[in-house]
């Protein structure tokens, strides 16, 4: 399957998001807003907004929760850049990461 990625700057910041291709569409669209709804923009707007933000080893990521836009982002640090992993709203929950 072919791959291809966004790059966003924003704060000085580079961001990466993975695109996959649409399979109904036959149009690569950002592999976080087909599985969970979540924009790139949402997901760098948690970034900056964080309100906790732990090291998965297990994983080999990051795992951050922002309060203010319930949104959890799963991300990578490829210095010096972000590899944004997936994104997606947590649903109302209180119990976060």
């Amino acid at each position: 399957m072919q791959h291809k990625y966004r790059i966003f700057k924003i704060k000085g910041q580079k961001f990466i998001v993975k695109m996959d291709l649409n399979p109904v569409t036959n149009k690569f669209e950002y592999h976080m807003y087909i599985r969970h709804l979540v924009m790139p923009e949402q997901a760098i707007a948690a970034y900056f907004s964080k309100t906790t933000d732990i090291y998965n080893k297990e994983r080999d990521r990051n795992e951050l929760y922002s309060k203010d836009l319930n949104i959890t982002v799963y991300y990578k640090h490829l210095e010096p850049d972000i590899l944004l992993i997936t994104a997606f709203y947590e649903g109302g929950t209180d119990d976060k990461i």
